[in-house]
């Protein structure tokens, strides 16, 4: 019996130190989880989730789908005193800015092709813009402006390169056409193109220089006969990245309808959307426009603080996206502050630069009258949330130039020879990221935070409870093992003497 009941309480001590074990080990593991969770940062692993490049994921439904993109404003350049400067009573162009007209792009992609083992996702853009009458100041096609001859500018400029032979051969027939150097043109015509017999002489004159037969501002950046097959990361340091661009485009040189392939790489550069997350200020960035063979270098500039309290990086151009080593004039001028866009349009000769000549040259506004540079609404922006890699904002201000060179060969061009001439200014606003995007950076910056303190407390106050438990339990367990003896010295002795009855 004896026996029995020493061995029961041995199993019962047991069962109470395993007890006692068991609460002072949930409660250590329960303070160690709100720390674990600082580090791991589960929120921030369920966007990345969400956000990954997969052929299923969130992100592949948007490819597919018709998106809103850019909204496009643009301005052109209305040359308020065309006849005196014709006439050679001025010396300069005055130019006021007309507009704006605004256009919507809509974006979608066809042929979505996920590499894995690249690992790299090919995909073919498709644009197309809507005109957004109540944004702008009126009907493009009802508005007249004066307007720099695009047409006759370009295309003398093409032509002085060649042979005296032809180019007298081009004055000639230039003569026949009755045009000037500034003609009255509606506002479509300048953006969309309309047949330009200026264009047809030059495709006489030199066949396969050109294979347009409008020069559109806008016509020239969604030319319809081009496709694009973009190549893009899709994992980690490359995530989002435009590797390489390919524009493919059936010509109408020589009668020949065999297309014409032409590649282009690129380094650090993105669509401006996404980014990948993690981002530092030393991470460079340069962004693609589709229809510009050329990418925008940024520069990191400063931070801003978001709504939802994270931290957003902000860009902006830097010095070197308008780096000028080529674009010069016949006496060796090279100005500063402009990008030659002469091989994405097809040896158009054709510049962009911050609007308003922002930070470039200071002689090229001695060419002009009007225009007047102002950093409060001609610089651009590019607001990054560095966590998520995500864009909350862009704003992108463009100016597109014609470059021309020694014109004094052509009666009706000559005025312009040598001069970067303004043609329009162009507002990108690319637009705000769709519901669960936000939703992702609400989850990351708001709701998972308060949701991660609630958990975190309520882990921290379960691990201390089972400590305090586990500690209460050990000495109560302790006490009754020392506790004080409930016999005194005589028990236990025997007594040889009997009882005495009364």
């Amino acid at each position: 019996m004896v026996v029995k009941t020493r061995r029961n309480s041995i199993k019962a001590k047991m069962k109470s130190r395993r007890y006692i074990l068991a609460s002072a080990a949930f409660g250590v593991a329960f303070l160690i989880i709100p720390v674990v969770v600082i580090f791991i940062d589960p929120i921030f692993l369920v966007a990345q989730y969400q956000l990954k490049l997969t052929k299923n994921s969130l992100l592949s439904y948007f490819l597919k789908k018709e998106l809103k993109g850019a909204l496009l404003e643009v301005y052109l350049f209305n040359v308020t005193n065309a006849e005196r400067f014709l006439d050679g009573a001025d010396k300069k162009m005055k130019m006021k800015e007309i507009g704006p007209f605004v256009y919507q792009e809509y974006r979608s992609n066809e042929d979505i092709d996920f590499d894995i083992e690249a690992p790299v996702i090919r995909f073919t853009p498709k644009l197309r813009t809507v005109f957004m009458p109540d944004k702008s100041v009126g009907d493009p096609k009802d508005i007249t402006l004066n307007v720099p001859n695009i047409s006759l500018l370009t295309v003398s400029t093409l032509m002085e390169p060649y042979p005296f032979v032809v180019r007298q051969l081009y004055n000639i027939l230039v003569n026949q056409v009755d045009t000037e150097g500034i003609v009255a043109r509606d506002v479509h015509s300048c953006l969309w193109g309309f047949r330009d017999p200026i264009v047809s002489i030059a495709k006489t004159l030199a066949p396969g220089l050109i294979y347009y037969d409008s020069i559109g501002i806008l016509e020239r950046l969604y030319d319809p006969y081009v496709k694009y097959r973009i190549e893009m990361g899709r994992e980690g340091v490359d995530k989002f990245k435009v590797l390489n661009v390919q524009r493919t485009r059936k010509e109408k040189m020589f009668d020949s309808n065999d297309p014409v392939n032409k590649y282009f790489e690129f380094n650090d550069t993105y669509e401006g959307a996404a980014f990948p997350p993690l981002m530092t200020p030393q991470t460079p960035v340069n962004l693609y426009r589709l229809g510009i063979c050329k990418s925008f270098q940024m520069k990191y500039q400063s931070q801003e603080d978001l709504k939802l309290g994270a931290k957003l990086f902000v860009y902006g151009y830097s010095n070197s996206t308008f780096e000028n080593t080529k674009i010069c004039d016949s006496k060796g001028w090279c100005p500063f502050g402009l990008m030659d866009l002469s091989s994405c349009f097809y040896h158009l000769p054709m510049a962009l630069s911050k609007s308003h000549f922002l930070d470039a040259d200071p002689l090229l506004l001695e060419k002009v009258e009007g225009l007047k540079p102002n950093r409060a609404v001609h610089d651009s922006s590019l607001l990054v949330d560095p966590k998520a890699g995500l864009t909350i904002g862009t704003t992108l201000e463009l100016q597109l130039n014609i470059m021309t060179t020694d014109l004094t060969f052509n009666h009706q061009s000559r005025l312009f020879s040598d001069t970067i001439v303004p043609i329009a200014r162009a507002k990108i606003t690319l637009p705000e990221p769709p519901e669960e995007t936000r939703s992702s950076l609400k989850l990351m910056y708001e709701t998972g935070p308060q949701i991660l303190l609630v958990l975190e407390i309520i882990s921290c106050s379960l691990g201390i409870l089972l400590l305090l438990n586990s500690g209460r339990l050990a000495w109560r367990e302790r006490r009754r093992e020392l506790g004080p003896k409930t016999f005194t010295p005589l028990q236990g002795k025997i007594s040889a003497q009997p009882l005495l009855s009364s």
